[in-house]
């Protein structure tokens, strides 16, 4: 059996997920980052994405995913924490709402200056909705 590292995915109102991770793969600024137990400290911010992780419980693997928004990964050597301001599992995803929050934001983006404030805050409205439509479809 593979090492594992004990695993928190926390939002503003619940942990999402506390358990033992083989692998957590997350969305960062520069791409997916990979953490696997005994990482070397290390710390990204998130981007809206699905986050990866390979869990164990009563000794069985499980691949556990959640559509994730904005927010922060640290690995340490001993433990892996997510903190998010989502995070969506499969069944918790209503696709029809992610469409419309789709559309409105592609709608308020639109005129907008790519380098202001809002433009960033509306495509990361989009990339989240477009995380949960993702993996609401596969």
């Amino acid at each position: 059996m593979a090492k594992t590292v004990p695993f928190k995915l926390i939002t503003p109102t619940q942990v999402a997920f506390e358990g033992d991770a083989e692998l957590v793969i997350g969305v960062g600024t520069e791409g997916e980052e990979g953490i696997l137990a005994s990482h070397a400290p290390f710390l990204t911010a998130l981007r809206p994405g699905i986050l990866r992780a390979n869990v164990v419980a009563a000794g069985e693997t499980k691949r556990l995913e959640f559509a994730t928004s904005e927010g922060f990964l640290q690995a340490l050597p001993d433990r892996v924490t997510v903190l998010t301001d989502a995070a969506l599992r499969r069944e918790e995803i209503d696709v029809d709402v992610a469409r419309k929050e789709l559309q409105a934001a592609e709608e308020r983006q639109r005129g907008l200056t790519p380098q202001s404030a809002e433009y960033a805050r509306e495509q990361s409205a989009i990339d989240f909705a477009n995380a949960r439509i993702a993996l609401a479809s596969h």
